[in-house]
């Protein structure tokens, strides 16, 4: 089961995240991700640590967040296990994102 927490932190915004992030829980890290973008941060750390499993609709949640935060923003992945990771960057998203291996609560 997919679960996103959403912390505001001065112009930081965490989304940490856990579960699977497959095509029945993405709808719901869009409307959180949606969230986040009304509030104009200047970072948008993805807290991964906790997640097991990301599909493409997951992917396709990075690339919604990229667009909708917009180039000033600097969106973060931190802490993805090896297999999300490499499912990120097998799409090619860490060129437009940040990928940092640990979380840094």
């Amino acid at each position: 089961m997919f679960q996103a927490d959403l912390t505001i932190t001065g112009d930081i915004i965490t989304i940490q995240m856990s579960g699977e992030l497959d095509a029945s829980s993405a709808p719901n890290f869009h409307k959180i991700l949606q969230q986040a973008a009304t509030r104009s941060p200047k970072q948008l750390i993805l807290a991964m640590s906790n997640l097991v499993y990301i599909a493409s609709a997951g992917v396709r949640g990075l690339v919604f967040a990229r667009q909708k935060m917009g180039d000033d923003v600097e969106v973060v992945v931190e802490g993805a296990n090896e297999s999300v990771a490499d499912t990120i960057r097998m799409t090619g998203m860490e060129h437009a994102i940040t990928i940092r291996e640990t979380f840094s609560a």
